[in-house]
């Protein structure tokens, strides 16, 4: 069979046309799609969404006017930046002095586009996107180091003025991390910065009182000398830890230091009552000893004296406090007792025995005084003080001997001591060894030539060395000095006669009267030194003058009767001869004379 007769005929595709109402839909959609791309490129309200970036591989996504803190070692890369505004279509990143657009090609460490690649310092960039010339939003990229690196560089520093600089800085970036406090402090103090580390200590003592900052405040605070605020921080430091004994310890001091001594007491007081070792007990004890001497409450100084005594027998300190105690309350026996247990300990104390050896000779007690004052003297020789006690132990003894060579060794300390070449002259004198004696007096007359009493005494040694000649130059310095002697007039009398210098005698009494009117003796010399060189109106003047004193002296009245019978006045011859022959009827040579007398003045008609 025909192959051909069994083919089925091919069919056509059928061809089709469009309908007619479908170009109408075809250009609507047209219209639409445009209309959307317009829109999307040209939003009426171009919006920022977020912005995306890695931050060392770790996808961080930023809102508008969100904030993020970068580290300047991080890497960085800006992932997307999402937008309204269809393909992001002239959507750009922009930021004033960081060049942000380099993040968004590449993944780069944020300090290699910082100015200066300087990663100390703190950075704030405003990452803005921009539509065109319009910013749509933007985040804020905070870009500083970390505390750790700031205070690991500080370590690294060596130049201490650079590290305090380089903390100071760190802290202006970090105002509130405690770490970079802390370590800024702590540099101060070992700088001994005191006034800068004062106020940051004070600030964080109020925000956190606890004991490590109130201890560096303390140090600061002892370091600047502030008393007053160095004893409130330690207040403050008790009451946080009111078992620390040492720190109540320096708190007592510290009080006593600053004159509040009655607050030290209480510390000290209370010390007491906690501490169990003798040794505190004892340091305690001559502490509270002291303040209460100090504040008159002697009872209780002395009873924390005898305790200490009980804890250390050897203290010399201790027995002298008690001395000094026991003389305040009148306890002199008490006193004397304890002084002398403290200079059994301290044999040196050449004072203390000095004056308990004044103690003892002032009770009369000579031998004790003895004892001490022999050992003060073995420690001293030439102790001037126990010398002059010395002195005054054989005074009371009357050993005039030893007395001149403790006084003589008194001497060659003070060549001039007037009081001891007195007195070791006149020992010398009480003992008959009148040249020395002369010669302590000279000496002492130089530096006393108006002494009356010593030149007394040197004229006294002249006489009885029998050297008239320095004996009358003494006797004439007691006339210019005029001492009251009568006897020293009868040596210069005596003296001067020998010599028949009767005009000096003449000069010397008539001197002497002038200081001496009274002085019958005077007037006696003088008559006669007058009658010896001539001078009758002169000695008669004397004589009616001593007749004035002895009314009766029949022997003046003769020898007036002489003068005026021998100068022609017969009358004043007859009336004195006529006295005397009223006073002593009988005497023959007046008689005698009167009629004499009487035959020349009938004979001249009188005179």
């Amino acid at each position: 069979m025909d192959n051909e007769l069994f083919r089925r005929p091919r069919k056509k595709k059928p061809r089709y046309s469009s309908p007619a109402f479908l170009a109408p839909a075809l250009l609507f959609a047209a219209i639409i799609s445009g209309l959307w791309l317009w829109r999307g490129l040209y939003p009426d309200e171009p919006r920022f969404n977020f912005m995306l970036i890695s931050v060392n591989q770790e996808p961080q996504k930023m809102l508008p006017g969100e904030t993020i803190s970068i580290h300047p070692t991080d890497k960085v890369k800006v992932l997307e930046v999402s937008t309204n505004i269809l393909f992001n279509r002239n959507i750009r990143l922009e930021s004033e002095g960081f060049d942000v657009k380099a993040l968004q090609e590449q993944d780069l460490v944020i300090s290699a586009l910082l100015p200066n690649q300087d990663m100390f310092n703190h950075y704030q960039f405003k990452i803005q996107v921009m539509f065109e010339d319009r910013e749509l939003g933007n985040t804020i990229w905070d870009i500083k180091p970390y505390a750790e690196d700031w205070l690991d560089k500080a370590d690294k520093t060596i130049d201490p003025g650079e590290k305090i600089a380089l903390l100071e800085q760190s802290l202006k970036l970090l105002p509130d991390d405690s770490r970079v406090q802390k370590k800024l402090i702590d540099e101060y103090i070992s700088q001994k910065l005191w006034k800068k580390a004062a106020p940051m200590l004070e600030k964080a003592a109020q925000e956190n009182p606890g004991q490590e900052i109130l201890t560096k405040l303390l140090k600061v605070y002892n370091a600047t000398s502030n008393k007053t605020k160095a004893l409130s921080v330690m207040g403050d430091l008790l009451k946080l830890d009111p078992e620390n004994l040492d720190l109540r310890l320096q708190f007592a001091e510290k009080l006593e230091g600053a004159g509040q001594k009655k607050s030290a007491i209480r510390e000290y007081e209370t010390l007491l009552k906690r501490v169990n070792n003798n040794k505190d007990k004892l340091s305690l004890n001559k502490r509270l000893g002291y303040l209460y001497s100090d504040a008159k409450e002697y009872k209780k100084a002395i009873d924390c004296y005898l305790t200490a005594t009980k804890l250390d027998k050897n203290d010399s300190n201790l027995y002298y406090n008690l001395s000094y105690l026991y003389d305040k309350t009148n306890q002199k026996a008490d006193a004397t007792t304890y002084l002398e247990k403290a200079v059994t300990l301290n044999t040196k104390d050449v004072d203390s025995r000095l004056t308990l050896a004044q103690d003892a000779a002032n009770k009369g007690d000579m031998k004790k005084a003895e004892a001490h004052l022999a050992q003060v003297l073995k420690e001293k020789p030439s102790l001037m003080k126990a010398l002059l006690l010395k002195a005054q132990l054989l005074e009371k003894q009357g050993d005039k001997k030893q007395l001149v060579e403790i006084y003589k060794k008194i001497l060659l300390q003070d060549q001039n001591n007037s009081t001891i070449l007195y007195n070791i002259a006149a020992l010398y004198y009480e003992t008959g060894d009148y040249k020395s004696s002369l010669d302590y007096f000279n000496r002492y007359t130089n530096l006393n030539p108006n002494d009356v009493a010593a030149h007394e005494f040197v004229f006294d040694i002249c006489r009885r060395l029998k050297d008239d000649k320095m004996a009358f130059n003494e006797a004439q310095t007691l006339v210019n000095l005029k001492s009251k002697r009568t006897d020293i007039y009868n040596f210069m009398f005596d003296y001067l006669s020998r010599q028949g210098n009767y005009n000096e005698i003449i000069r010397v009494m008539e001197n002497g009267l002038k200081a001496n009117p009274n002085q019958i003796e005077l007037r006696k010399y003088l008559l006669s030194a007058y009658l010896k060189t001539g001078k009758e109106d002169l000695a008669i003047r004397q004589m009616e003058e001593l007749l004035k004193v002895k009314p009766n002296d029949t022997g003046l009245m003769k020898n007036m009767a002489r003068i005026h019978e021998k100068r022609g006045r017969y009358t004043k011859a007859l009336e004195l001869y006529k006295r005397i022959i009223s006073i002593s009827p009988g005497n023959e040579e007046a008689e005698e004379a009167y009629l004499r007398l009487r035959l020349k003045t009938v004979g001249r008609g009188g005179s």
